[in-house]
């Protein structure tokens, strides 16, 4: 009985909003054998079956618009990713075309790295780089920039990384000479305050702006760019002169760089 009941319901509802569908858009308001109650009944379930189906729709066009947006962003992300690896391919055939013109200029083998780290803590610098023993640097050897600008010799080795004496630490140390006049010096690091220039009597000849390389008389090769001269005090009641130097990596971004091996 109460199925029947259930499908009696179900019968009349299908007849009303029938009759409400046939009566609005086939005869155009012309029934007129069903009572008023009747079809302002079936107008307003037919109405909400209407709006229901609206919102269905628009729920529908929300999720088509969700996808959408999944699969612009993920192929924004594919576009900027390829982006990027075209960048870094690009600054890569950069620096090998700049280091194979320096690297001429060595008569020992180059290893080719790449700092990961470079930062100041209170007993020097940290820098170090993605290539060790596996890769063939042993400590001693020179980093240099692509430009040949001097960035440190080889502290420490592991087996896949290394570590680097900075240049203005205050451990480094190098014989330089003034490019311009000769004047000798040993070029020492200094932490933030770059590098000093020490041993030059007050009678050598040197002013600010002289750029300053390598003599190669050291565990160095020669004419690697250490920096320029920054600051010069001059007192005749001393027998050296105060020059500090800005060491040429300081106007670098330092990220690839040149492993020189000597031995």
């Amino acid at each position: 009985m109460k199925r029947f009941s259930i499908k009696l319901g179900f019968i009349l509802l299908v007849a009303v909003i029938g009759a409400v569908f046939l009566n609005k858009y086939i005869v155009k308001d012309r029934l007129t054998f069903y009572p008023k109650y009747f079809i302002n009944l079936g107008s307003y379930l037919f109405t909400r079956i209407e709006n229901f189906g609206g919102f269905v729709k628009k729920i529908e066009n929300f999720n088509r618009l969700a996808n959408e947006n999944d699969k612009l962003r993920k192929e924004q992300k594919e576009v900027l990713n390829l982006k990027a690896k075209i960048d870094n391919l690009e600054n890569e055939n950069d620096f090998l075309r700049r280091a194979a013109r320096v690297s001429q200029k060595f008569d020992y083998p180059v290893v080719y790295a790449g700092i990961f780290n470079l930062n100041l803590v209170p007993t020097g610098y940290n820098v170090l780089l993605n290539k060790g023993a596996q890769d063939g640097v042993s400590e001693g050897d020179v980093v240099v920039t692509a430009e040949g600008f001097l960035v440190g010799k080889i502290q420490k080795v592991m087996r896949n990384f290394s570590r680097v004496l900075f240049v203005s630490d205050s451990e480094f140390k190098i014989t330089v000479k003034v490019m311009s006049s000769g004047t000798a010096g040993i070029a020492r690091g200094a932490l933030g305050g770059g590098m000093y220039l020490d041993f030059i009597v007050q009678e050598d000849e040197i002013k600010e702006e002289d750029v300053l390389i390598s003599t190669g008389s050291d565990l160095f090769p020669p004419a690697l760019i250490i920096g320029s001269v920054d600051y010069i005090e001059t007192n005749t009641t001393q027998i050296f002169k105060k020059v500090r130097i800005r060491p040429a990596i300081k106007d670098t971004q330092l990220s690839r760089v040149l492993v020189v091996k000597m031995k």
